[in-house]
């Protein structure tokens, strides 16, 4: 069984990471982590990895937000490791090299001579991309600032009371009391991504068969699920707790696969797969009050869906240069000293 997750997210504080979190979150697991350079085969690396020994257990695959074709690391669940890309943004070092994994090093494999002489050029290539992800971040800051109006209006109306009672409820119906205490597990389901502002509803459907949709307008949802996480780890449940992307802050879904139960927010794109639970949250504001705010609303959201439209393009533009990069390292590799390193390191991590 595959499934696919975020580890990092372009939000409006810049690059978040939770890669850190994959060598705290399971005890005795092995990290590794493969460290080299531009277009140096590291996702290939850690896919040729998966596949290999895709026969051993679930699979954990983490995508890339800055090229979600491209794979960040892949978590073998069975044998208790991990593979991890190590490389800035997401800056990973093993704690004990050798007792809980370590690097996996690649030869050196590059023509250094070639590349100091096009130095120049990468380096203004690389402040390009730079510049264009500084812009996606003020982009994003900018729609978040949209949005925390739009709640922030809506806030007075809201019946949060009423609307957090329900997660007494859902409780007592679907965590049953185990031993013991559950464990967190810090992801990202949706990404801000060169293709656009995705969401992993493959993940959803392949680790849950009953989806609690909460249709949410505003903003509100983390209040029915803070709750719900906390309960849930008190009775022992390990939970996929997925955060929003542009605030990483808020709690935006729960998945609990052992349960086969997820809890999912959704705006105006509604949830493909079959729903178990619809809750509407904003069924929870004062009907008058919102006919009132209505238009502004709706006016604020279009800003906020322009803005992220345009933050997304700032980052195609810097993918396409990360493009170029790679582009003129690539005949400067000797793959066949990178190929012959990926099958010492496929037979090392089978044994």
């Amino acid at each position: 069984m595959n499934y696919t997750f975020f580890l990092g997210a372009n939000s409006r504080r810049g690059f978040i990471s939770f890669f850190e979190d994959v060598c705290n979150e399971q005890s005795g697991r092995e990290v590794f982590m493969v460290k080299s350079g531009p277009g140096c085969g590291k996702s290939t690396l850690i896919h040729a990895i998966g596949d290999a020994l895709a026969g051993t257990g679930a699979q954990e695959r983490i995508l890339c937000s800055s090229d979600p074709n491209s794979l960040d690391g892949v978590i073998l669940h069975a044998r208790n490791c991990a593979v991890m890309d190590g490389t800035a943004p997401h800056v990973m070092e093993p704690a004990m090299p050798g007792a809980n994994g370590g690097y996996l090093a690649l030869p050196p494999f590059l023509d250094r001579a070639t590349l100091r002489e096009k130095a120049a050029a990468l380096n203004t290539l690389a402040a390009a991309a730079r510049g264009h992800y500084a812009q996606a971040t003020r982009l994003i800051a900018a729609a978040c600032e949209v949005r925390d109006h739009i709640r922030q209006s809506v806030e007075p109306l809201f019946d949060k009371q009423r609307f957090t009672r329900r997660a007494a409820g859902i409780a007592v119906r679907e965590f049953p009391h185990t031993e013991g205490r559950g464990r967190i597990f810090r992801r990202f389901l949706d990404g801000v991504t060169p293709d656009g502002c995705i969401r992993l509803w493959d993940t959803v459907e392949t680790l849950c068969t009953r989806v609690y949709e909460l249709s949410d307008s505003y903003g509100f949802s983390h209040l029915l699920l803070e709750p719900l996480l906390h309960t849930a780890v008190a009775r022992g449940c390990d939970v996929y707790a997925c955060y929003d992307p542009c605030e990483p802050s808020r709690l935006l879904h729960l998945l609990l696969p052992s349960l086969s139960l997820a809890f999912v927010t959704t705006g105006e794109e509604r949830c493909p797969l079959p729903v178990y639970r619809h809750i509407r949250v904003d069924a929870y504001v004062t009907v008058s009050g919102e006919r009132h705010l209505r238009g502004r609303t709706r006016l604020l959201s279009r800003v906020a869906d322009s803005l992220m439209e345009d933050a997304v393009f700032e980052i195609q533009s810097a993918h396409l240069l990360h493009d170029r990069i790679e582009a003129i390292y690539r005949p400067h590799i000797d793959f066949a000293a990178l190929n012959r390193r990926r099958d010492e390191i496929i037979a090392e991590l089978s044994e």
